[in-house]
């Protein structure tokens, strides 16, 4: 299940903090930017939310290959995080997974051309909005990569010509979802996600 934030006009995170471990608080009190102080509380308090549904009350994050977080001490419980300036996502399975949330992207050619196929390039051009399909092919290889703790280096080894918004390649599931001005791509290896939208007062 994927659980996604973005009303952060009804959002304090100073209302919040009692319920952050000390580590998180630390981290907090240490981001200079107001989104990303935000985005930090948001970001531990949706994970809390998703792992509710696996019976884990308390956990321990821990930091894996390639920067992928995991739980300690929970090898049968996999999560990912994801954050933009316009949103927080959230997944949790018992199988790895990869999320990535992006607000529409300019196209850079230079990023094209090192990243995507010539396929990809066809559905980024001929498209009637280059800027958010761009964006769509660029959160499915962050995804991807994220779910088997690649880095952005192994990008242009994921290619996508589907425009579903749900398919399986690469022995995976993947699931797509438009929201305003973002996208928000997730990978899994068992199954298709759904999205959960919380507001502020369902954040506990």
């Amino acid at each position: 299940m994927i659980y996604f934030f973005d009303d952060y006009e009804n959002f304090s995170a100073e209302k919040f903090l009692d319920f952050l471990p000390q580590e998180r608080r630390e981290k907090f009190e240490k981001l200079k930017i107001k989104r990303d102080k935000e985005n930090c509380v948001i970001s531990y308090l949706l994970l809390k939310k998703a792992l509710k549904n696996f019976g884990i009350e308390s956990f321990e994050i821990l930091i894996g290959e390639n920067g992928k977080p995991f739980l300690k001490d929970r090898e049968n419980v996999f999560f990912n995080i994801s954050h933009t300036s316009s949103g927080v996502a959230v997944v949790a399975d018992k199988n790895p997974v990869g999320i990535d949330v992006q607000d529409i992207l300019e196209v850079k050619s230079g990023v094209v051309e090192r990243c995507f196929s010539e396929k990809e390039k066809e559905l980024i051009f001929n498209s009637a909005s280059p800027e958010k399909e761009f964006t769509r092919l660029w959160t499915l290889k962050e995804s991807a990569v994220k779910c088997i703790s690649e880095t952005v280096a192994n990008l242009k080894n994921y290619c996508f010509e589907s425009e579903e918004k749900a398919f399986r390649k690469y022995e995976k599931n993947f699931t797509t979802f438009e929201r305003k001005n973002l996208f928000i791509s997730v990978c899994g290896t068992k199954e298709f996600f759904e999205i959960i939208e919380t507001k502020t007062e369902e954040l506990l």
